[in-house]
């Protein structure tokens, strides 16, 4: 289990993405102890109704903590400015200033805060926090929907196949690439 992380729109709605079986809820306390979210990023969690449902139960909760660079102390706040400085300038558009911006708060309040978890399912991320962000000091790994299956596929996590398949189907993915790549039925541990 992850100590502390911080979570993306874009996985959320993933996740939350059926009425019927709530993994946004269930299966996101299971990753890490201390889970935060940027008021930013909540704040483009506008569908589906059950991802949007299942994250307000969650801060509700208090399993997801909402946060923002105001709260930050003077020094902080010097590494936010600066660490979203450097996002903005690859990360986003001076004509769609609102594409990627959750992405950009989250990952410079992760790096001001030392969060070393950024729980997305943007697949070409890491390359770009890697050159902007890391340094050796507080550096920040994405983690995909991907990476919670492998960790439950060896352990790491407590969650099923079954859980696994039906997340990673509700998210929008291909049943043959599970079956056959991800985490094949010869292999299962129950």
């Amino acid at each position: 289990m992850i100590d502390k992380m911080i979570v993306d729109a874009d996985l959320c709605i993933k996740m939350g993405g059926s009425n019927k079986y709530r993994y946004l809820y269930d299966i996101l306390p299971l990753v890490s102890h201390e889970i935060y979210m940027h008021t930013h990023a909540y704040g483009e969690v506008m569908m589906p109704p059950s991802a949007v449902s299942q994250l307000k139960d969650l801060i509700a909760e208090g399993k997801i903590v909402l946060v923002n660079e105001n709260g930050l102390n003077p020094k902080d706040r010097v590494v936010f400015d600066a660490a979203y400085q450097n996002l903005e300038r690859v990360m986003i558009d001076p004509h769609k200033p609102n594409k990627n911006k959750g992405e950009t708060c989250s990952l410079a309040y992760a790096k001001a805060m030392g969060i070393p978890v950024f729980a997305t399912d943007e697949m070409n991320l890491q390359p770009i926090i890697d050159s902007q962000l890391n340094t050796g000091i507080d550096d920040i790994t994405c983690i995909r929907i991907i990476d919670i299956i492998e960790k439950a596929h060896t352990g790491e996590l407590q969650i099923s196949r079954k859980v696994c398949k039906a997340l990673w189907l509700i998210a929008g993915k291909k049943k043959d690439v599970f079956d056959n790549f991800i985490w094949p039925i010869d292999n299962t541990r129950v």
